[in-house]
């Protein structure tokens, strides 16, 4: 059997190799239509063929393949060789089955955009089966083998990442609609139609999920959809409705635990024997009542659709309008994507990639937007020092104008009184003094223009100003609209949301139903992704802990089913996500006693309700003796307090003995973008969001005490001890004066309030928060890092959580004596940092400076060369691609220039292929670093260089 297979595979690759040689031979010269014509001949006798060999899913393929032929798309498919490529990779595939990587290929070729009809997944995905069944095994064997539950839940390693995308962008809505409507069958007052668009929805997820290897929601889907085609379930059977809901819910998991790569669900395995065990049945009990009935006739079609035989716009909509009105219970809605669908305003897919570098270059012309802002303000401040001087030009020529006169008046009564003794002024002296006049009035002119063009620049600073004012609307206007584009509505969360309370109350054996407000709110997706854990980690908490049993509750007094509220609101520029049960309350007492237990708290220590309930977020806290499986998975609080502030939100508790608990998360509106104040601390500039700082605080030199060497303030608000923000940073800083009035920024952390001083403090300004380097790692109390307007880069600092590793001595002030400076090395070599971008001169100058060398920058080779003319360096550090003269010219120039032939030269550039690393070994390069450079692969080089080029002296 194996041995024909074999046979058949080998001669049916030699006809396809027949047929694609004949294709890719055709006479060129001949009409388009004579080319056609015989592409037509050869497919149909390829067609017979594979008839002939019983493969119908080929015949299926080359049909589709023909159905091209009559289209205009035609001639560009005969001219890139669309119709032999696919035949020469089939016969590919069928000469080396064991070889997986043709497959993706091959279905790269099929699926490829210019086929004037999209090939049917299924039909590809039967296809793909029969090439691999052909070379291995008898293929209904392998079909079936297929169809057997699989346990690893993940894609094909060999799946093409075309059809991967697909499957990532189409299904999720799928899964959500299908999702939708099984829960409402699970109710029972579906109508038909849903049941059937429902059957449908799996189906299309079967097929997708088999294409891409997910067997696992293959296996599942196909149980659910013989299900829901076994029987009409507009009255369910007692507990079919419970089991469609779980479907329900495990379809939504499967997709979900496939996505973060945790398995299978629990209920997996259980839930689909119990799907085959109810289709079992109701294709009995339908079997039963069909049994005395007569057999089915079709009804015959006797008119057209009026769409077809009235050609009117109204018609249509008509048909539209209908056929929604089937899929919609009178009592269910479609989701507000649905809604958006059938909306008349027309819309454009944009993914998610070219929305993030529209924000990028948005936050890009924010931060050049601050440049020119800052740089107009010191042209401003240059105009009004030169009107200064002007003015003063002016005084000092008015003066030296009354000089002259005074001059003059002396030298006519001296002139008078010497009239009587002889001959007047010397000719000589009069036409000096006549030259002293008139350079005088040239001067006096000379001013008056200079002082016309002083207030007529000063008048086109003020135009300017309001231009900048203006372009600033603008672009706080396109931040919006560009920010808009990545809001997303809270129900896109609701499935989710609601489908942990559900499966936490089936694993707890507990009721509760959960009501969300403020679902149509519009979040940036990025805080919406953020807080999507931590909330799904609080509801099963909810559950878990909170709401009692149902005894229990009958037994207090309260309804047997719990309720759960979740609220998102909008304050200002912050969203509000309050989240509150009616359960049982936190114990304090059991909070505190654990506490006690894990030295936490000290046993004379008496805590306010809001520092005992603040215990819980510690790290590892929990009041149960034996770690749970449902909420949390063994992990505390503190996780969900850690994915908040990393969204620079908040977390506040609220509890009421046996009245429930209340959990309110305070997050930005957007992370793009945040108004900051910017400081600087000993001789380095900071930034610190606005939202972190309560209070910039003036403090007189009366309010000040020195208190045995501490500094502390009292003012009718605060009585508080001074920290340094460079002591807390352990950065070098002089000592500070107290006897003068100095600026205080007030930082509220939990525990209370804490002044900080830093040595100056500048307006606050809009900045955007880039993200650190991967390669930098996690550094504590920093959130990211902004450009200054004068090009400067600043961390931008989490100061809560800087305040509270203070406060939990995780971090020490260090006073000004104990930090060590870094001294420059007196023979520290010059380098000349060459790179057209002046963010990256800077950081390359910066991480420079800080290994102790002396830093020239030049913004691209011409510059570059022209400062190497006049000024040595030891080596040049060279961005690739630059104005005038890139990288590459600029390094042959070295090469023959006979002083700096063997200076070495070391590229850092983001291009890593290998065609540009050998472009720069032909020009002459000695290192070459792709961006983003590590700081110790970047000093190695140069120390490698630099000790050759020592060697070379």
């Amino acid at each position: 059997m194996d041995n024909q297979l074999n046979e058949d595979r080998l001669a049916f690759a030699e006809e396809l190799e027949e047929v694609a040689l004949q294709l890719s031979m055709l006479d060129t010269s001949l009409e388009l239509a004579e080319q056609l014509d015989q592409v037509t001949a050869e497919y149909e006798r390829l067609s017979m063929t594979a008839e002939m060999y019983a493969w119908q899913d080929v015949v299926a393929v080359v049909n589709w393949v023909q159905t091209s032929l009559t289209t205009n798309s035609a001639p560009e498919l005969l001219e890139q060789g669309k119709y032999f490529g696919w035949l020469e990779m089939t016969a590919l595939v069928l000469r080396e089955p064991d070889e997986l990587g043709h497959l993706p290929m091959l279905t790269a070729e099929l699926m490829d955009f210019t086929w004037p009809e999209a090939l049917d997944p299924q039909l590809l995905q039967q296809f793909l089966l029969t090439l691999r069944a052909s070379g291995q095994a008898n293929l209904e064997e392998t079909a079936e083998t297929s169809l057997s539950p699989s346990t690893e839940l993940a894609f094909a390693a060999d799946v093409h990442p075309e059809l991967l995308a697909a499957y990532l962008a189409e299904t999720p809505g799928h899964i959500t609609e299908a999702a939708r409507l099984i829960r409402v069958l699970a109710k029972g007052d579906s109508r038909l139609e849903q049941q059937r668009h429902a059957s449908r929805l799996v189906h299309t997820i079967k097929g997708s999920s088999g294409v891409v290897g997910v067997e696992p929601i293959a296996n599942f889907t196909h149980q659910l959809e013989d299900l829901l085609d076994a029987a009409a379930l507009q009255t369910l059977p007692a507990g079919l409705g419970s089991i469609l809901e779980a479907a329900a819910d495990c379809l939504e998991a499967l997709f979900d635990h496939l996505k973060a790569g945790t398995g299978l669900p629990e209920e997996y395995a259980e839930l689909n024997h119990q799907l085959k065990e109810w289709k079992e049945r109701l294709e009995q009990e339908t079997s039963e009542d069909d049994a005395g009935d007569d057999a089915l006739k079709l009804t015959p079609v006797v008119k057209l659709p009026s769409f077809i035989t009235e050609h009117t716009a109204e018609a249509i909509e008509s048909i539209e309008a209908s056929s929604e009105d089937e899929l919609l219970d009178e009592d269910e809605s479609l989701p507000l994507t649905s809604t958006v669908l059938h909306s008349g305003a027309a819309s454009v897919a944009v993914n998610e990639e070219r929305v993030g570098r529209l924000l990028s270059l948005t936050g890009e012309l924010i931060s050049s937007s601050s440049q020119s802002a800052e740089l107009l303000q010191q042209s401003n401040r240059m105009g009004k020092q030169l009107y200064q001087h002007d003015e003063q030009i002016r005084q000092r020529l008015d003066e030296l104008e009354t000089a002259i006169e005074h001059q003059a008046q002396r030298q006519t009564k001296g002139s008078k009184a010497t009239q009587k003794e002889g001959p007047t002024l010397d000719e000589l002296e009069l036409e000096s003094y006549s030259d002293l006049v008139s350079a005088n009035n040239l001067l006096m002119e000379a001013a008056a223009d200079s002082h016309e063009l002083v207030q007529s620049l000063q008048q086109m600073m003020r135009r300017l100003m309001d231009e900048l004012y203006q372009q600033q609307r603008i672009q706080r206007q396109l931040s919006e609209a560009v920010l808009s584009m990545r809001l997303t509505p809270v129900s896109t969360l609701l499935p989710r949301l609601e489908r942990i309370v559900r499966e936490t109350c089936r694993k707890t054996a507990k009721k509760a139903e959960i009501e969300i407000q403020g679902q149509h709110l519009q979040v940036d997706a990025d805080i919406l992704k953020g807080v999507t854990d931590p909330l799904l980690h609080l509801l099963r908490n909810a559950v878990d802990h909170g709401i009692e049993a149902p005894e229990a509750r009958v037994a207090a007094g309260k309804p047997e089913t719990g309720k759960i509220t979740l609220t998102f609101a909008r304050r200002g520029n912050h969203i509000s996500l309050s989240l509150e049960d009616d359960g049982a309350g936190m114990n304090l007492e059991r909070i505190r006693a654990r506490g006690l237990e894990r030295g936490l708290i000290q046993a004379d220590t008496l805590l306010a309700e809001e520092s005992l309930l603040n215990l819980v977020m510690q790290p590892g806290f929990s009041t149960r003796d034996e770690v749970s499986e449902v909420s949390g998975r063994g992990v505390g609080m503190d996780v969900v307090q850690a994915a908040i502030e990393k969204l620079r939100g908040s977390v506040k508790l609220h509890s009421q003995a046996g009245l429930g608990t209340k959990i309110v998360l305070d997050l930005p509106q957007t992370l793009i973008s945040t108004h900051a104040l910017v400081v600087r601390a000993g001789e380095h500039w900071v930034a610190i969001p606005a939202d972190s700082i309560e209070q910039v605080l003036y403090v007189a030199a009366d309010e000040s005490i020195d208190d045995h060497g501490v500094w502390r303030i009292h003012t009718n608000r605060y009585q508080l001890p001074v920290e340094s923000l460079a002591q807390l940073l352990h950065w070098p800083a002089a000592a500070v004066n107290i006897q003068q009035g100095h600026t205080l920024l007030i930082i509220r952390s939990e525990k209370g309030a804490h002044a900080l001083y830093a040595n100056e403090v500048l307006p606050s300004r809009d900045i955007v928060i880039k993200n650190l380097a991967s390669w930098l790692g996690y550094l504590p109390g920093i959130q990211g890092a902004c450009i200054l307007a004068n090009g400067t880069v600043a961390p931008v600092l989490d100061m809560l959580r800087l305040v509270r590793d203070l406060e939990d001595g995780k971090i020490q002030l260090q006073a000004a004596d104990e930090v060590k400076t870094v001294e420059l090395n007196k023979t520290a070599s010059t380098i000349l940092v060459v790179d057209d971008s002046l963010s990256n001169r800077k950081a390359l100058r910066l991480s420079l400076e800080g290994m102790g060398h002396v830093v020239h920058t030049a913004v691209d080779g011409l510059d570059a060369l022209q400062i190497m003319n006049t000024t040595p360096v030891d080596m040049v550090l060279t961005d690739m691609e630059m104005p005038r003269m890139n990288g590459l010219e600029m390094t042959q120039a070295i090469r023959i220039w006979p002083e700096m032939k063997d200076l070495p030269v070391i590229m850092i550039t983001s291009r890593s292929t290998r065609k540009h690393r050998d472009l720069a070994e032909q020009a002459g390069v000695d290192g070459y670093l792709t961006k983003p450079v590590q700081t110790t692969a970047l000093q190695e080089q140069i120390k490698k260089w630099l000790d050759t080029q020592l060697a070379i002296i």
